[in-house]
């Protein structure tokens, strides 16, 4: 699946979160306290964003966030210099953490 164009910025994921996610968004932006925690926060918020572009269509954000996760996954591999996890992984992680 295609992912929306939304830069994973402050101003790009604002403009694209749906309204009521707002103020968290905010909230968050204004706790982060070092660049890694603004890298993460970013991302997460990017996926939510993301996600959110599918409205109520529940097999779209499904989708979506799969694709939102790979590319995740994938940027955080050549930020890393491959050294994060694979996705297969981090799909493990996953499901482990949904099992709980």
């Amino acid at each position: 699946m295609e992912l929306p164009d939304i830069p994973r910025t402050i101003g790009g994921i604002a403009a694209a979160l749906r309204p009521e996610l707002q103020t968290r968004f905010w909230d968050d932006v204004r706790g982060i306290d070092d660049r890694d925690a603004a890298r993460l926060l970013l991302n997460d918020w990017w996926r939510q964003a993301v996600v959110d572009t599918a409205g109520d269509n529940e097999a779209a954000r499904s989708a979506l966030e799969d694709a939102a996760d790979l590319h995740l996954i994938e940027v955080a591999r050549k930020e890393s210099d491959g050294r994060t996890m694979t996705h297969a992984e981090v799909m493990a992680m996953l499901g482990e953490a949904k099992a709980w």
